[in-house]
């Protein structure tokens, strides 16, 4: 077995360490990796420090988490100091590894705390967890990818990274947080990381040391890469592959319920970003359905609706949920809630259908449910029709039991009664076969809306199976009623019974009537019972047809009757007939009253009432009912009723509102039919009412209840009339409410409508009101409350008060369910209603006395001397929650409307203050309310309305003290400035205190609201404090004070916050009084933090200040900066032997000399902080020019007494400071410096104008110069008399400056020339005698222009441009002597390639051109010779960059032309061509020909026709460059042309007929004079004057069409010596030629080539262009189609017809091919040439062939045809035979032309084939 020392060293191999481990060095360096230290601390440390630290950041993480304490035995035991990694054995390691793994997972949530990272860093540092455990430290920070720690983190781990991480190398390396990104990219793409990192989080949860950021990270992780992936098409197989078990995994984490969560997220976006099939949805549905908890199945829920949103449907064919699935959504309380707050973010239709198909499936008994999923879910038509074929198919089914099919008719009435739903129900019972009477018989109910039209029928349908017993043995077997009348509450069973037999007999369509109605057996005549069974059939919940019939057998019992009963009685339920939602029953009871009104007619005898002692049974209900006198009846019927029946028949609710308006004895009636009016109307309503609480029908109760409240006003009260009914209401309740369901009344629209009786003016009603309320009942409650909130302004006071305490009592009382609070909420409370709650709540000090603040001793003897029993303290604390509310009530209700409260409010605040002092009850809340009451009231207020007695602001003071919420301390802080504002002496006394607790506690919040407290306090306190104090120069201790309390919690404010907190703290106390302070103050700050090297608090302190002074003035800042300066003089040196009348803060007391000098010197580095913002210096220039906004000339003189100030008492520093002090000094001329940027003029030229004039100090002089310079450079007031008298007061000195420099101070001489520049550019225009003469010859001498230094020079120059500028003619006298001095300049720069100093010498000339353009004429030909050398290709190469001096001499050029008149400008330019040409350099000749272009464009027509003879001389001469350059200028000829031609052109236009038409002659004479000396030379004169025409002919069109006839023999002739080889073939010129013939040809719109002249002279020429063959082209074609179409007559036609047939017949050889042929025709005398020997002399001459010739001729033949088309057709029988021919050519690609080229094309103009022409 190899020893211990063999196995470490083994182990060193296999891990490769040994350099690592034995290495000196490296072993530092790894050492010095830290997550805290730089590397140059983190080597110095030694382990046993960090081991401390490490183990007092374990012991902070055991206060947070006591898990932490196990590994103080391990990873942070002492012995741990001990360990190296490097030589344990594989065992110890894998422990270690685990223990760290351990660790840094339940370190994960709080990696961000400082003890963390402590902790870490001992990981790190010891047991190298970033290179051992690398991938595990990369996975615990992963999810805080963006924070800065995470680059500390990458910063410890070596390169390479672990190989799946090694995507984040590149941010190792820059040191940067991954972007996000990133990472993303790298998840989507490695699936080995994403499963690592979904791991690890599995991990996390299987262990339950997961937390919210790691989730959060995994859940967006995720997502992004399923984003990701499926933005790059990656298959969704695979996607689902990689998410799902890892999903499944963590969805059955039960107890994870945040982790389920994340899962559920990561599930919604792959199911809707990856086709999955029906399968694995239902597998995640099961799996999300069975394992979710109670925490998680809110999130469960909306995941599994999204989940079933993607089902793949086939045929819209739904499926119900999974019974598991259903059975744990069942499980879900709130599931109502959940749902439809799910609806709000997606859709969940799909879900909904399968669910309710479920229900419908599992548990078909629950319709309710059913119907409000159904009505509240947004579902599609097809969905809603699944749902209801489900719903019918229930319905008809023969096994439904009758508890489902009473459900089911309730369900089924809710859904038919729907808009929404009833449509789609129809349209399902079509489809399904069923009819609605049908189903009503069925389900023995009445389905509420009315039948389609189609499925409306009159007649009684069948029941689809036949009972057992038929409807007479039903007759046959019922027993004889024992009832007087069936509408006794005693009669239901019997009528049930006789019920079921009537609607059987309707079903099987019996003679209902003779055989039930009036069987004497069951319903004998005399007796009435069958009057009073029809009644209660047609007011019952039966089917309509049942109804109907009931009404209309009542019509025929009625008109058998006697006309001696009467009948009043059945109007009750003939009213409740005509409420009736189904219109048939509705016509059936008019029919009826119109029956019984005629009964009415006549007065009978001694009529008889029916049911007068019997019609509810024999006892109170029928005794106490009232009934209507014959007249009274008689009117009701006949006057009212009877005679708008047919309104109520079509509108149910039309009968309530005429019974409202008929005893409503609010509508007006005149004084002779009132009291007969009131007494029909009183008689009516205690007719009405006696049924209301006689009937034991609630459906009575319930309609004739909505007619009576329809009345705005009865004449009794209604309450009183129905007290029965209200008393009976709340005692029997419960009874009650089941007899309206069986009548199918919501009780909640049955208990408002009672609660309407109650009206404003009855007190009893509000008694029932309050004990409905008490009664806690949730629907009857409701009731009352909504009606409480209704009348409550309408009640008296004690009322009032009565019901608000009710309700009071009701929203302390935790076990209510009422929603008192709510009703509260709703009411209007009066001031003195709250006084009287709030007296109700009584704390302890009598009410009306005022408080009085505890003393010390009383709060000292309170403990024992006032011990609460606990009943008492039960008592105190009952109140307390009284009086919260009754606040609460009051915060809410507008407590400004409430002013005479507030001294009751300051009572009871004191009141709080004295039982927070004795007890622990809870107050802070019951404050914030109390204030948030007092505010509005006291800032509502004016101090007229304010009782100083009433206010303690003692009080508040403790209140904030003793309060340890922030929200309470700035409610607090809120009301003393409101306070302040309203009346200061009232908190002057305690503001101090007030301020000293701000700075310790306030400002250190970071939320609005506290900001918002703290600007609203300084804003409003503060002013009292500033009235207190004194003002001016001298240091208000007070405001110091107070200062210093914000100072020093500097730190501590948020940073955000600061800016605007001191801004309003200094313009509170005022600005001129306090900035200095507050700039002195942190002044001291900025010296202890550069004390203690605390740098960054340093920087931060300057970057405060210069953003926090942008919020001031510059007359603020800078009088500020005075002031400043003053308290840093008066700080001693040594306090021993301080001036007693020093004015220094005591913040320096007890500092040593030397400590002093130091605070000092960091003093005056703070001043140039203050007065060296970035804007400061643009505000100040503003200041000087006025264009400040709102300033003055006394602010201008007061901040030239401040910045004056500031140079004085920095320059008695800078005097005064002794040798030893030399560092002060120093400091001080620095702030000079910087001060001497924000003088005024005045000031600044009086320091200067010393500085420069001392001749020992260069380096003074230079830095004087240059802010002379920099200074006069920000001060653009150049008619200000003070700056122009300033600068010419300094200049002189400048040039004495510069004169006495050495020679060789090259650097002080420049900035000499500069600064002259900047005083000529503000000041030589208007006193140029400052400028001229000494100056002018300083800057003309070596020391100026000419000195050998070439930056010196430029400046000269740059001087003199600007002087030249200025001074304008005054330069009239020395420019013989500048311009010959500055175009030598020129000339060398040019030959020296100095690029800056052309540059310069062209802005002097521009100078001069622009200001004395006229005297510059003399010398305007060399200046353009030397501009046009500039650019020359040498000249550029000499130039480093070309392109500045270009622009240079482009805009010199832009200014020559503009400047200088055309004429003399001609000149020059034409006596600089013949050197330019001669230069053959054509960047020269472009410029040249550029500037003479813009000349002429410029130049008006009178200059240049005025030169139009120079001008053409020049042109010829131009023309000529092509002889003249000869072959040296072959490569810029052509281009070169081109730019003369444009030049021609211009020049063109500026010229008239008259004018140019000689000059054209003279220039064709010239082309051809017989005088040239070669061939050449006039073949470039014709090439170029062709071009010429061309373009010409091209431009001006048909204006100048006629000059052709100047050139046309010569043209005709050219062209014959082509084709006949006197003239060598000339491709170039020819070109030219033909061109100048198309342009003519085109534009000729004058028939001037009409003219036989002109046309015999060019056709037979121009065609005989055909015999060139090969070499011709399609000009050619485009220059004969144009003569065609310009010689538009038969004749010529004809001729161009002949010319082109001929070159396409066959030619045969003749020995004379040189012969002209003379052809005379019988119309003309022309001579034409022969084709066939012009054609042989042009093939022998070049080198075509026949066929040539011919596809030539058929080409430009077809090119004709296509122009002119049909104009053409009759030259076709000419062209036939040819074509015939040349179809049989020997020649294939002659043949081919035709057949496929020219034939096609005649064929399409002639509209028929060629064939049987050609046949």
């Amino acid at each position: 077995m190899a020893s211990s020392l063999g196995r470490q060293l083994s182990l060193i191999k296999a891990k490769a360490v040994t350099a690592s481990t034995l290495d000196r060095k490296k072993r530092q360096k790894s050492h010095a990796v830290s997550l805290i230290y730089g590397p140059k601390d983190a080597i110095t440390q030694d382990l046993d420090s960090i081991y401390l630290a490490a183990l007092k950041g374990l012991q902070d993480l055991e206060s947070i988490d006591h898990r932490f304490r196990t590994y103080e035995k391990s990873l942070f035991s002492e012995t741990s100091i001990s360990i190296d990694r490097y030589v344990q054995t594989p065992e110890q390691n894998a422990a270690l590894d685990r223990a760290v793994e351990s660790f840094l997972a339940l370190l994960g949530p709080r990696v961000l705390l400082q003890p963390a990272i402590q902790a870490l860093e001992w990981l790190v540092r010891r047991f190298k967890i970033n290179e051992l455990n690398a991938e595990i430290f990369l996975l615990t920070f992963l999810p805080y990818y963006s924070h800065p720690i995470f680059s500390r983190v990458l910063d410890t781990i070596s390169l390479p990274l672990p190989p799946l991480f090694s995507f984040l190398s590149n941010s190792k390396t820059t040191a940067t947080t991954p972007p996000r990104n990133l990472l993303t990219r790298a998840l989507s793409r490695d699936a080995e990381l994403f499963s690592l990192i979904s791991e690890h989080i599995i991990n996390h949860i299987n262990t339950h040391r997961e937390y919210h950021a790691l989730l959060s990270f995994w859940t967006s992780a995720t997502i992004s890469a399923i984003l990701s992936m499926k933005e790059a098409k990656i298959f969704e197989e695979t996607i689902a592959e990689r998410t799902l078990p890892h999903l499944s995994t963590v969805i059955t984490a039960r107890k994870s319920p945040e982790a389920q969560t994340a899962a559920y997220m990561i599930v919604v976006v792959l199911v809707s970003q990856c086709r999955l099939g029906n399968d694995i949805l239902d597998a995640l549905a099961k799996g999300i359905a069975l394992n979710w908890t109670t925490k998680s199945s809110k999130t469960g829920l909306a995941a599994l609706t999204q989940t079933l949103q993607f089902y793949d449907l086939p045929d819209g064919k739904y499926m119900p949920l999974d019974n598991g699935v259903w059975k744990a959504i069942e499980k879900i309380e709130s599931l109502s809630q959940d749902l439809a707050e799910i609806k709000k973010k997606v859709k969940i239709d799909k879900f909904i259908v399968a669910y309710i198909l479920a229900i419908l499936e599992y548990d078909p008994s629950n319709f309710e449910l059913v119907f409000n999923l159904l009505a509240e879910q947004s579902l599609s038509v097809s969905q809603k029709s699944a749902v209801a074929h489900a719903i019918l198919k229930i319905a008809h089914s023969s096994d439904a039991s009758a508890e489902t099919q009473n459900a089911l008719g309730e369900t089924l009435n809710k859904c038919l009664g729907d808009s929404a739903l009833q449509d789609v129900f129809f349209d399902a019972m079509q489809q399904l076969n069923m009819d609605v009477d049908e189903m009503e018989l069925k389900l023995k109910t009445t389905l509420q809306p009315a039948k389609p039209a189609a499925q409306q029928d009159d007649s009684v349908v069948e029941i689809s199976s036949t009972p057992k017993v038929t409807f007479e043995q039903r007759i046959s077997t019922a027993r004889k009623p024992q009832h007087t009348s069936f509408l006794a509450p005693t009669a239901t069973k019997e009528f049930d019974a006789l019920a079921e037999t009537y609607l059987q007999g309707l079903a099987e369509k019996k003679e209902v009537l003779s055989l039930l109605i009036k069987n004497e057996n069951l319903f004998p005549s005399e007796s009435g019972l069958a009057l009073s069974f029809l009644l209660r059939m047609w007011t019952g919940s039966y089917p309509v047809l049942a109804r109907v019939a009931a009404l209309h057998f009542f019509g025929t019992l009625v008109q058998n009757m006697s006309e001696t009963v009467d009948l009043q009685a059945t109007i009750i339920y003939l009213l409740v007939a005509l409420t009736d939602s189904s219109e048939k029953v509705r016509r059936a009871a008019a029919q009826c009253i119109t029956v019984i009104s005629c009964r009415y007619e006549n007065s009978p005898k001694s009529p008889q009432i029916w049911g007068l002692e019997s019609l509810y049974g024999a006892g109170s209900e029928t005794d106490q009912l009232k009934w209507l006198g014959y007249k009274d009846l008689r009117a009701l019927l006949k006057d009212h009723i009877g005679t708008r029946s047919e309104e109520a028949v079509l509108d149910r609710d039309y009968i309530k509102s005429l019974i409202g308006n008929l005893v409503d004895s609010s509508v007006a009636i005149s004084n002779e039919k009132r009291k007969k009016e009131v007494g029909f109307k009183t008689s009516v309503l205690a007719f009405l009412c006696s049924h209301i609480t006689g009937s034991p029908f609630f459906r009575i109760k319930y309609c004739i209840l909505s007619m009576v409240i329809a009345a705005k006003k009865t004449p009794i009260s209604l309450y009183v009339l129905c007290t029965p009914l209200l008393g009976t209401w709340i005692k029997r309740r419960n009874a009650l409410i089941e007899s309206l369901e069986r009548e199918r009344i919501p009780s909640a629209v049955f208990e408002r409508t009672i609660m309407k009786v109650v009206v404003g003016s009855d007190r009893g009603g509000a008694k029932f009101l309050e004990d409905s309320i008490r009664t806690d009942v949730p629907g009857l409650s409701d009731a009352a409350g909504e009606r409480i909130a209704e009348l409550f302004d309408n009640w008296k006071y004690d009322t009032q008060l009565s019901v608000v305490r009710t309700l009071v009592d009701l929203a302390l009382d935790n076990n209510a369910q009422f929603a008192a609070l709510e009703i509260l909420n709703q009411l209007s409370l009066s001031t003195e209603i709250f006084s009287a709650i709030m007296n109700d709540s009584k704390l302890g000090a009598q009410q009306g006395d005022e408080p009085q603040q505890p003393s010390k001793r009383r709060r000292r003897s309170s403990a024992s001397q006032h011990q609460q029993s606990g009943a008492a303290l039960q008592s105190i604390h009952a109140n307390l929650r009284r009086l919260t509310l009754t606040l609460d009530l009051l915060e809410r209700n507008q407590p400004q409307k409430h002013v005479p409260l507030l001294k009751q409010l300051f009572a009871i605040l004191g009141e709080l203050l004295l039982l927070k002092t004795d007890s622990s009850l809870p107050v802070q809340y019951t404050q914030q309310v109390l204030v948030d009451c007092m505010l509005p009231i006291i800032m509502t207020m004016d101090n007229s309305q304010l009782d100083p007695n009433s206010v303690r602001i003692d009080i508040i003071v403790s209140c904030i003290r003793s309060s340890t919420s922030p929200q309470v301390q700035n409610k607090f802080l809120l009301l003393v400035s409101a306070l302040a504002k309203l009346s200061p002496e009232l908190v002057l006394h305690s503001v101090m205190p007030i301020f000293t607790f701000m700075g310790a506690n306030t400002v250190r919040q970071d939320d609005e609201f506290s900001a918002h407290v703290i600007q609203q306090t300084i804003s409003q306190v503060i002013p009292a404090l500033a009235q207190s104090t004194n003002s001016g120069d001298g240091i208000a201790f007070g405001t110091v004070e107070l200062l210093l309390s914000f100072v020093n919690a500097f730190p501590h404010i948020p940073y955000h916050r600061r800016v605007k907190l001191f801004t309003t703290l200094v313009k509170t106390l005022g600005s001129h009084e306090s900035l200095y302070l507050v700039l002195r103050l942190l002044g001291k700050r900025h010296w202890d933090a550069v004390a203690r090297s605390k740098v960054s608090d340093a920087q931060g302190l300057e970057d405060f200040i210069e953003v926090y002074l942008r919020g001031f003035t510059v007359n603020e800042r800078i009088d500020a900066a005075r002031r400043f300066l003053s308290l840093v003089i008066d700080i001693p040196v040594d306090l021993s032997v301080a001036n007693e009348t020093s004015a220094y803060l005591d913040d320096v007391t007890g500092l040593t000399s030397e400590k002093l000098l130091s605070f000092k010197l960091d003093l005056l580095r703070f001043f140039r902080v203050i007065v060296s913002g970035p804007s400061l210096r643009s505000e100040i220039a503003e200041i000087f020019r006025g264009t400040a906004a709102e300033i003055s000339h006394s602010d201008i003189d007061a901040f030239q007494a401040s910045i004056g100030g500031c140079v004085e008492k920095l320059l008695s520093i800078i005097d005064t400071s002794e040798e030893k002090y030399q560092e002060y000094h120093t400091e001080a001329y620095d702030s000079l410096d910087v001060v001497l940027n924000l003088l005024s003029i005045q000031d600044f030229v009086t320091v200067l104008e010393t500085l420069i004039s001392r001749l020992d100090d260069p380096l003074t002089v230079r830095r004087g110069l240059m802010l002379i310079r920099a200074k006069f450079e920000h001060d653009s007031t150049v008619n200000d008399n003070i700056s122009k008298n300033s600068g010419l007061k300094i200049l002189p000195s400048v040039g004495a400056a510069i004169s006495n420099a050495h020679i060789e101070d090259i650097e002080l001489m420049k900035l000499g020339l500069q600064a002259i520049e900047t005083l000529g550019s503000k000041f030589a225009a208007v006193e140029p005698d400052a400028f001229v003469g000494e100056i002018l010859e300083l800057v003309l001498d070596d020391r100026g222009i000419q000195c050998a230094d070439e930056n010196t020079a430029v400046s000269g120059l740059v001087c003199l441009s600007t002087l030249c500028t200025a001074l304008g003619a005054r330069l009239l006298g020395y420019l013989p002597r500048v311009v010959p001095i500055v175009l030598d300049i020129l000339e060398k720069a040019i030959t020296n390639g100095q690029e800056l100093v052309g540059i310069a010498v062209f802005a002097v000339i521009d100078s001069l051109i622009k200001r004395i353009p006229t005297f510059m004429g003399s010398y305007l030909t060399k200046i353009l010779g030397l501009v046009f050398l500039s650019a020359s290709a040498d000249a550029q190469d000499a130039f480093a960059e070309g392109q500045s001096i270009g622009d240079a001499r482009t805009v010199l050029l832009e200014n020559v032309i503009t400047k200088i008149q055309t004429k003399p400008l001609l000149a020059s330019l034409i006596l600089n061509w013949d050197d330019v040409i001669a230069r053959s350099d054509y960047a020269i000749i472009k410029l040249y020909m550029f500037t003479a272009t813009q000349v002429i464009e410029r130049g008006t027509r009178k200059a240049v026709m005025s030169d139009a003879s120079k001008l053409f001389d020049f042109l010829l001469s131009a023309f000529n460059s092509r002889n003249v350059l000869g072959e040296e200028g072959k490569a810029i000829i052509d281009n070169l042309e081109t730019e003369i031609i444009d030049f021609a052109m211009q020049v063109v236009l500026k010229l008239n007929d008259k004018v140019f038409r000689p000059l054209f002659v003279r220039a064709t004479k010239w082309a051809t004079e017989a005088a040239v000396g070669s061939l050449t030379e006039r073949r470039n004169r014709l090439l170029v004057i062709y071009k010429f025409s061309e373009r010409l002919f091209g431009s001006l069109k048909s204006i100048v069409t006629s000059y052709y006839g100047y050139i046309v023999e010569i043209t005709a002739d050219l062209l014959v010596g082509f084709v006949t080889g006197k003239t060598k073939f000339d491709r170039e010129l020819w070109d030219s030629v033909i061109g100048s013939l198309i342009a003519a040809f085109s534009n000729d719109q004058t028939e001037f080539w009409q003219a036989p002249v002109r046309f015999d002279k060019i056709a037979d020429s121009l065609l005989a262009q055909l015999a060139l063959g090969v070499h011709s082209s399609d000009l050619l074609q485009q220059a004969i189609v144009a003569f065609a179409v310009s010689c538009s007559s038969e004749d010529h036609y004809k001729r161009i017809n002949k010319s082109i047939l001929n070159y396409m017949r066959d030619l045969d050889d003749e020995d004379d091919i040189m012969a002209d042929l003379q052809d005379p025709r019988e119309d003309s005398d022309a001579v034409v040439l022969d084709p066939k020997r012009i054609a042989r002399t042009a093939r022998l001459n070049a080198g075509s062939t026949a066929s040539d010739v011919k596809i030539t001729a058929v080409k430009t033949l077809k090119a004709i045809y296509e122009r002119l088309g049909e104009e053409w057709l009759s030259m076709l029988p000419q062209l036939v035979p040819i074509v015939a021919e040349l179809l049989e050519d020997d020649d294939e690609n002659v043949e081919t032309e035709v057949r496929n080229d020219l034939v096609p094309v005649i064929e399409g103009i002639l509209g028929e084939s060629l064939d049987r022409y050609l046949s």
